[in-house]
């Protein structure tokens, strides 16, 4: 007997929502390494003000994400992430 690996389509959106939420998130905070240089050489930024500036992305990501997690309990995740991709956009516009 051969069993489905999804038992519905709702998980498979979730899943495949997960995974984009996820690789947009990751892929702008890994990518600012590259772009240093530039940071650099236009703007005057040093590595120790460029250090602190990912330090702190860091640090209000750890807070904010049990944050969320309760907000998503609490209102639904549907809201919860795009308030926290309005942060995030907000958050690089600042940087």
């Amino acid at each position: 007997m051969r069993e489905k690996f999804f038992e519905n389509k709702n998980s498979i959106i979730v899943l495949v929502s997960a995974c984009l939420v996820v690789l947009v998130a990751m892929g702008i905070r890994q990518t600012w390494g590259l772009f240093y240089q530039f940071f650099e050489n236009d703007l005057g930024i040093n590595r120790t003000q460029f250090g602190l500036t990912i330090g702190i992305q860091m640090l209000f990501w750890g807070i904010t994400a049990p944050l969320f997690g309760m907000i998503a309990d609490k209102y639904g995740s549907n809201r919860a992430a795009f308030v926290a991709f309005l942060l995030y956009i907000i958050g690089t516009y600042i940087v």
